[in-house]
């Protein structure tokens, strides 16, 4: 196989970091994978291996099979994820954003042109979900499918419990490293919506216009809604839910009141849980860090992997 990346940001610097220093190891368990070049706007730390700042030369290089595309968004790496699947290269991506609005079409792509489009990292990073449900649990007919799908609001709503004003909680996080500059798409729901939507496809083979999801974020509850929970034995989780009735797909994101003998009621800080009912295996949870960046590049190479070995 042989790859070209496009993003040295935290995840693509660890994606390459890990593929090198695991290459002995790996090349004997599942054959030979090799960096031919990797692209970014702005850093040339390669880590050795053949740069460019302009990605077309990785779409345009017929040695490489297989893109991996982590720069996020929904501009540039939407005309990439269309080229890449056009030019028959298989595509890794961690872009849940760009899936949840475009995906549709980029699935249609991948099976148009018999190649793989791969997007474990998509929905809870280092959380191995996608592939369970696309794998191991796809005999059942899915019940309901929600989870705690953005770290930085669980953390937020962890702090506020503690006895923090949301202000000031945000503040913390931000502090910390687990909230952006601009956290609008993770306190509002957005980011959410966009991983339980993706759920959705795997559970349902439906993609939900995004429009239609109903979506309220944490920005809108008070330290006094999160105390009077806690006097009631609840606990507030901004929880992405999905539920199939047979005919209706219907998708929300909002904060909701848990009670204590439920999955993701113990499920704090900046973890993340995702829960399944299934009519076979009944409910099923995958619980751990949501993001990192060795987390989130695991997810990327355990993608890689499977296109390495066929799957």
């Amino acid at each position: 196989m042989k790859l070209g990346v496009i993003g040295l940001g935290t995840v693509g610097m660890n994606v390459i970091k890990i593929l090198t220093e695991e290459k002995d190891r790996r090349n004997k368990e599942i054959g030979d994978i090799e960096i031919l070049k990797v692209c970014d706007i702005k850093s040339d730390n390669s880590m050795g291996y053949d740069f460019t700042d302009n990605y077309k030369e990785i779409l345009d290089d017929p040695r490489i099979d297989t893109v991996v595309e982590l720069i996020g968004g929904v501009g540039a790496a939407y005309d990439i994820s269309k080229s890449t699947l056009n030019s028959k290269k298989n595509l890794v991506t961690a872009n849940k954003h760009l899936l949840a609005l475009h995906g549709k079409e980029l699935f249609s792509l991948a099976e148009k042109n018999n190649v793989k489009l791969q997007y474990e990292a998509s929905v809870g990073g280092g959380i191995p979900v996608i592939s369970p449900i696309k794998e191991n649990l796809f005999v059942n007919n899915f019940k309901n499918i929600r989870g705690i799908l953005n770290g930085t609001c669980n953390y937020i709503l962890t702090k506020m419990e503690e006895g923090m004003s949301y202000s000031k909680a945000l503040e913390d996080a931000q502090l910390k490293g687990y909230a952006e500059a601009d956290p609008t798409f993770d306190v509002k729901g957005v980011d959410t919506a966009h991983k339980i939507s993706i759920l959705a496809h795997l559970a349902w083979g439906e993609l939900k216009e995004f429009s239609e999801i109903s979506i309220v974020g944490i920005d809108g509850l008070t330290k006094n809604d999160i105390e009077i929970a806690k006097s009631n034995g609840l606990r507030y989780k901004l929880l992405g839910e999905a539920n199939f009735d047979g005919c209706e797909l219907s998708i929300r994101v909002a904060p909701v009141a848990v009670k204590k003998d439920e999955l993701l009621y113990s499920v704090n800080g900046v973890y993340n849980a995702v829960e399944l009912d299934g009519n076979y295996t009944g409910k099923t949870i995958f619980y751990g860090e949501g993001a990192g960046g060795n987390a989130t590049a695991t997810a990327v190479i355990s993608d890689i992997y499977k296109i390495n070995l066929g799957g």
